[in-house]
């Protein structure tokens, strides 16, 4: 049966962002496997180029990567740490973690699983963990992805093959975070350090650490993951249950649409909600949307002077303005027009859960009459062509957003609808790269509902 996978993210919002969902919290219990062995089909319209975790930050590859390294930790589907390569998650709890008040550094003490194997039967130690974070910190190795918290790092005790000590010079409360993926020092340590990002090792890389490994790769076309059997050691003989699974790459999602229609693949991954929509029948198949923690919103331009403009922006110093356009804009229009009703508005583009960190005053409900008194209040008149202006500048702007996708150039089309049903500004939608309003996304590429709405901070 086809698997259709999208993407129902919640928006938050203090104009466009989505909230974060919070973790549940009772214990993850995996489902037992089903079926032991065969094949899985997966199906995605965007071709992984790099797979390497330091360097790339590629969702298609990502996924790919997840199956191919093994870190000291990973997250259960309650997005709750788990110990992977090593025998416990450290904790203050259980004395593995320690805090020095005085000095204000912390120790972090991890032991590995005994017996764990690279794919090649070399042997995975810590001296792997001391080499992948002598190269995260390492000037001479450009383009690493986020050294931040490695350089908290001030040193690594090694006490024995599977024993190691991270000394923290501050208190790091994300340490579990570090290390998502070990990288073979027998492998990649002669590599120079300025050479390392560019080496042929991250297009299809020969030893690894995760339940899979890759046996052939055609680019723009298909990876092939066998099984990696060298994964079961130190894990008391576990393995992985399938024999294999196929990435199939397709050139655009209507593509990958039909081949998960006809039973092509097992799994699309990705499908917009318009392809979703354009089915008259999913027959077979199920579709199934997943939250992730991401979000999508657009920020005005804070730069002074505009580099546009060469003066600076107009909500400077201004937050009657910024309120008048946040009530301006019929948000749960948007949600309902735009992301079926399917999306759920939140107060701020901070977690949910950090509710202490929400602003209580910022009112977001629309409110295109009160937007009007706001502006009037504030000294911004409506002209004689009915856009306001405020001590000889006019309230125009533009909103830019990226092409190829319905959401994204449908929202400020209403959005602008909104602004000029009740004069509070003149804005114009334009089509291409981000210049007067950023357009941000979280970690993922989740395509399916989001909101969309203007966030002046």
């Amino acid at each position: 049966m086809p698997l259709l996978g999208g993407c129902s993210s919640l928006p938050s919002v203090h104009g466009l962002s989505l909230g974060t969902a919070s973790p549940l919290p009772a214990s993850y219990q995996p489902e037992p496997a089903r079926h032991e062995g065969g094949t899985v089909v997966v199906g995605d319209w965007e071709s992984p180029t790099n797979f390497s975790p330091l360097f790339n930050e590629e969702v298609p590859a990502a996924q790919v990567d997840a199956l191919l390294y093994a870190g000291l930790v990973r997250l259960d589907a309650n997005l709750q740490p788990v110990a992977d390569l090593v025998q416990r998650v450290p904790t203050l709890q259980n004395g593995d973690v320690t805090w020095n008040h005085a000095t204000g550094t912390m120790d972090v003490s991890y032991r590995l699983r005994p017996g764990l194997r690279w794919s090649d039967g070399q042997a995975l130690t810590a001296d792997d963990v001391a080499f992948t974070w002598k190269l995260i910190v390492n000037p001479k190795v450009q383009g690493v992805l986020s050294p931040d918290g490695y350089a908290a790092i001030s040193r690594i005790d090694i006490h024995d093959p599977q024993r190691f000590t991270l000394h923290f010079d501050r208190v790091y409360p994300k340490y579990l975070t570090l290390f998502p993926a070990v990288l073979p020092q027998h492998r990649l340590g002669a590599v120079s350090p300025e050479q390392l990002p560019g080496d042929p090792f991250w297009a299809r890389p020969d030893v690894v650490s995760g339940p899979f490994k890759i046996s052939e790769l055609v680019p723009d076309n298909h990876i092939t993951l066998v099984r990696n059997d060298a994964w079961s050691q130190g894990r008391s003989g576990r393995r992985p249950h399938l024999d294999s699974i196929v990435y199939r790459i397709y050139p655009e999602s209507g593509q990958l649409r039909e081949a998960a229609r006809t039973g092509q693949v097992t799994v699309a991954l990705e499908l917009p909600d318009d392809q979703l929509a354009a089915l008259s029948s999913t027959g077979a198949m199920t579709v199934q949307r997943r939250s992730q923690l991401a979000y999508e919103q657009v920020t005005f331009n804070q730069a002074d002077p505009n580099p546009l403009t060469g003066q600076a922006p107009l909500w400077k110093n201004d937050p009657a303005l910024l309120q008048a356009l946040r009530q301006a804009i019929d948000r749960p229009a948007i949600v309902k027009k735009f992301f079926h009703d399917q999306a759920q508005l939140a107060d701020s583009p901070i977690p949910t859960a950090l509710t202490q960190f929400h602003d209580p005053d910022v009112a977001l409900d629309y409110d295109l009459g009160g937007a009007r008194k706001l502006l009037d209040g504030d000294g911004w008149s409506i002209g004689g062509d009915g856009i306001r202006s405020k001590n000889g500048r006019r309230l125009t702007f533009q909103l830019v957003t990226a092409l190829g996708n319905q959401r994204h150039a449908g929202t400020p089309q209403r959005a602008v609808q909104w602004l000029r049903r009740g004069r509070p500004a003149r804005a114009r939608p334009v089509r291409g790269r981000a210049v007067d309003l950023e357009h941000r996304s979280g970690p993922g590429r989740c395509v399916s509902p989001r909101a969309l709405i203007a966030n002046p901070y």
